[in-house]
């Protein structure tokens, strides 16, 4: 519904107690007198209410009701049959569209109590409590999936103070507990709070928000959602949402996520988004070569104008990698300016773990990298340009498949030599370039100093060596192999299947 200061609802219920009490209220001079009617029934069709933004259009009310009036108070008993509804309310500010249709708001059991001895106006005197059952054929908002939703709580307080609290459910299974207080003239407040969980917590929201990342699967975990927002008079929305992740896992893409955990917390206030990540750890990020732990701290900045052109802040993003770990050096990214720059940083990474995960068997060997990877980030995709690895001292030792080299390097006489060494390869320097380019394809350009201890007595050999590798084909490779989970595999073998290609990795 429409969450501004002057909602079509409040109306309704304006109107409803004017009904009741042109019967009842009228100004008597005798004191002492009494009313009372077990049986009243009235129906009313209202025109069309135009209010700012809002139209609300096909009103009725039906009520019948029980009176109970003397000198000093009146009170009416809405009895099964009261109902207020309206054919559809429409906010169509430029910002946030809003529809909802075939509206319909349940009054039975509520209680409608009005001070017949105050000056004030009547509004301020009257007071409603009990029950409250609203249901919504059709809710279209750009954020949400079309479909029905129902409400069902109480309403309790002055018409000047009003609250409503209770639960709302959509169609597709979304249940959250809401919380509105409405003051006329001063605000509009609003609190809903709902909690999903694995598989059909990920259900749930891929049927009910419309931005829902296609590709992404919860399967594990739970996830809190809170947000309030408040609505004043002249002035911008306040909103304060945060998010909860306790254990989460499941499959974004090709990607599968284990153990995520922290919090995300939100606020919008005059016109200005701001974000924060507070304790976000992922277990563990696959997509053929595992990345964890994952710790990050990080906070947004962006206009509401625009909300995904803003500042990002990186204070802690690290990770660890075959080993060691991986780290993006603090600072800020402008998102609206592209390319986006992220330096990061490798510390430690076991050579013998990463040979271990390329999928050629007989590579082995022994030896600790370091380095910085500048990745750039554009629409094009990623790239990287004159990344440096290197081995950190005394070196280690190289163990590569001759078959393999020999199908890289050539089988001619001065490639004999190479492949001879690299059997068994004792090396003090190890250094490469990196480079990585939009469609793909990763190159390196690896210096080796060393020797074999069993070719030419151990005579010292300098190596220049240029590998290039496919890393979305070895991805898959490794991605259909097993390595990740099923959901990922078979995901891409739907993949391969539906463009053609082998599925044999």
């Amino acid at each position: 519904m429409p969450l501004d200061g002057s909602m079509p609802w409040k109306r309704w219920t304006h109107l409803a107690v004017l009904a009741m009490f042109a019967l009842t209220a009228q100004p008597v001079v005798a004191a002492g007198w009494s009313l009372m009617v077990q049986q009243g029934r009235i129906g009313l069709t209202l025109p069309d209410i135009h209010s700012g933004g809002s139209v609300v259009t096909g009103i009725r009310a039906d009520v019948v009701t029980a009176v109970d009036a003397d000198n000093r108070v009146a009170t009416v008993q809405f009895r099964t049959g009261s109902r207020l509804q309206a054919a559809s309310i429409v906010q169509s500010g430029a910002e946030s569209p809003f529809q909802m249709e075939d509206v319909r708001v349940d009054l039975r059991d509520v209680t409608l109590t009005v001070d017949l001895n105050g000056t004030a106006p009547l509004p301020e005197r009257s007071s409603v409590a009990g029950p409250v059952v609203i249901t919504v054929g059709a809710v279209q908002h750009p954020a949400l999936i079309g479909q029905g939703w129902r409400f069902e709580g109480v309403v309790n307080g002055p018409m000047t103070d009003l609250r409503v609290e209770g639960q709302v459910r959509s169609d597709s299974g979304l249940v959250a507990d809401l919380t509105l207080r409405n003051v006329p003239g001063e605000f509009l407040a609003a609190r809903a709070i709902t909690q999903v969980e694995g598989a059909s917590g990920s259900k749930v929201m891929a049927g009910t928000l419309s931005d829902w990342p296609p590709l992404l699967e919860l399967d594990t975990g739970q996830v809190r959602a809170e947000a309030s927002l408040r609505v004043e008079p002249d002035a911008p929305l306040a909103l304060h949402g945060q998010l909860d992740f306790d254990g989460v896992g499941g499959v974004m893409n090709r990607t599968a996520i284990s153990d995520l955990n922290g919090r995300l917390l939100i606020d919008l206030e005059q016109g200005l988004l701001t974000a924060g990540f507070r304790d976000v750890t992922i277990g563990q990020l696959n997509s053929g070569i595992g990345i964890g732990p994952v710790h990050i701290l990080a906070g947004y900045t962006a206009p509401k104008s625009d909300l995904f052109g803003g500042l990002l802040d990186i204070q802690q993003a690290t990770a660890g990698f075959l080993g060691g770990r991986l780290r993006v050096a603090p600072g800020a990214i402008d998102l609206s300016r592209k390319p986006w720059r992220l330096p990061v940083d490798v510390y430690d990474v076991s050579l013998a773990r990463l040979l271990q995960v390329y999928p050629t068997e007989g590579l082995a060997g022994t030896g600790v990298l370091s380095g910085r990877i500048p990745v750039q980030i554009s629409d094009a995709g990623i790239e990287v340009a004159q990344g440096q690895l290197a081995a950190i001292a005394p070196g280690g030792v190289l163990k590569l498949p001759a078959n393999r080299l020999r199908a890289m390097l050539g089988s001619n006489q001065a490639m004999n030599l190479v492949v001879e060494a690299l059997q068994n390869f004792h090396y003090s320097v190890l250094e490469s370039t990196i480079d990585y380019d939009e469609k793909g394809k990763l190159v390196l350009d690896v210096r080796l100093e060393g020797e074999n201890p069993e070719v030419r007595g151990g005579q010292p050999v300098v190596l220049n060596i240029s590998l290039e590798e496919d890393i979305p084909a070895l991805l898959t490779s490794l991605q259909l192999s097993g390595r990740v989970n099923e959901a990922v595999t078979e995901r891409v073998r739907e993949r391969l299947q539906q463009s053609g290609e082998e599925t044999v990795p």
